[in-house]
C-alpha cells in the first residue's frame, strides 16, 4: 500500500532534536572526563607517596632525625635502647663525647748516658750555702756540671775539689787544711742538670792540723770559693747569721704553805 507523502515538520521539532544531540554530546564529554580523572587518581597515589617520602628526607626531616633516634651517644651507639625506642624516650649521653680528647702526656727525655770519665778541666763547681748559722756545722752544697761533655763519671775527693771560705782578704777556712770535710765518692755529672754533693764546714777557722781549738767565725758576710782540679773557680757570697736563743717559758709555782696551826686557832 503506498505510503502517504510527508511534508516538512514544524520548526520546534528540529530544535528539540538538536537539543537532544547537544545534550548527548555533553554527557559523553563529561563521562569521558570522569574516566580520565579516575585513572589519574589511581596512578597518583604512588606519586603522592613518593612525594611524601621525599618530604621526609627534606632538611627539616633530616634535622629531626639528627635530633632524635639517629643521634649517637658518647660511645657511638644510639641514645635509644631497644625497649625505649618505641616509647620515644631519650637516654642521656653517658660520656663526654662533646669534650676534646685529652692530649697525650709527653714522654720525658731520658738523661744522657755517661760516655766515660770526665775531663777535670770540663768540670765546674758552683757552691751554695742554704742555711748558715754561726756556732754550728754549716752545710755547703757543691753543684757539679760539665761544660761540653753530655754526661760522664767523676770522682769527688779532697784531691779533685778545693773549697775556701773567706771574709774579704781574710782566709777563714781551707779544705786543704781540713781535707776530711770533702767527701770521696763517684758521681755522674751532666751538662744539662747539676749533680749536688754536700759537705760540712764546722764554722770555725782552720789551721795547719785542722784542730777544733780555733776561733769561731763571727756572724757577718762571707764568701765561699770552689773549684775542680784544673777547673775555673766559682765563688758566692752568703751571710753567716747569729744563732737565735731559745725562749724558755716557766710557770711560777707557789712554794709557801699555809700554817695549819694558825688556821685552827682562827675564830669562827
Amino acid at each position: 500500500m503506498p505510503s502517504a507523502a510527508r511534508g516538512p515538520l514544524p520548526a520546534h521539532v528540529y530544535k528539540r532534536r538538536r537539543l537532544v544531540v547537544v545534550s548527548v554530546a555533553v554527557l559523553l564529554v563529561f563521562g569521558f572526563g570522569r574516566v580520565l580523572s579516575w585513572s589519574s587518581d589511581g596512578s597518583g597515589g604512588g606519586d603522592d607517596k613518593a612525594t611524601q617520602s621525599a618530604a621526609d628526607t627534606s632538611p627539616s626531616a633530616a634535622e629531626s632525625t639528627k635530633k632524635g633516634e639517629g643521634k649517637k651517644d658518647c660511645t657511638g651507639k644510639s641514645k635509644f635502647r631497644d625497649g625505649d625506642r618505641s616509647k620515644g624516650k631519650r637516654k642521656a649521653c653517658q660520656g663526654t663525647g662533646s669534650d676534646p680528647a685529652p692530649s697525650p702526656t709527653p714522654t720525658p727525655t731520658p738523661p744522657a748516658v755517661p760516655s766515660g770519665p770526665c775531663p777535670d778541666a770540663d768540670v765546674f763547681v758552683t757552691p751554695a750555702v742554704p742555711d748558715p748559722v754561726a756556732g754550728r756545722d754549716v752545710t755547703i752544697v757543691l753543684n757539679l756540671q760539665t761544660g761540653v761533655t753530655e754526661a760522664c763519671t767523676w770522682r769527688v775527693s779532697p784531691e779533685s775539689v778545693t773549697v775556701n771560705v773567706y771574709a774579704g782578704a781574710d782566709d777563714v777556712w781551707f779544705s786543704r787544711e781540713c781535707p776530711g770535710a770533702v767527701p770521696t765518692q763517684d758521681v755522674v755529672i751532666r751538662r744539662e742538670t747539676a749533680t749536688p754533693v754536700t759537705m760540712l764546714w764546722s764554722s770555725r777557722r782552720s789551721d795547719e792540723y785542722c784542730t777544733d781549738r780555733t776561733a769561731w767565725a763571727l756572724p757577718g758576710i762571707y764568701g765561699v770559693e770552689a773549684a775542680a782540679l784544673e777547673g775555673e773557680p766559682t765563688d758566692v757570697a752568703f751571710e753567716l747569721r747569729a744563732p737565735v736563743a731559745a725562749v724558755v717559758t716557766q710557770t711560777a709555782e707557789p712554794t709557801q704553805q699555809p700554817d695549819e696551826g694558825q688556821g685552827a686557832n682562827r675564830p669562827n
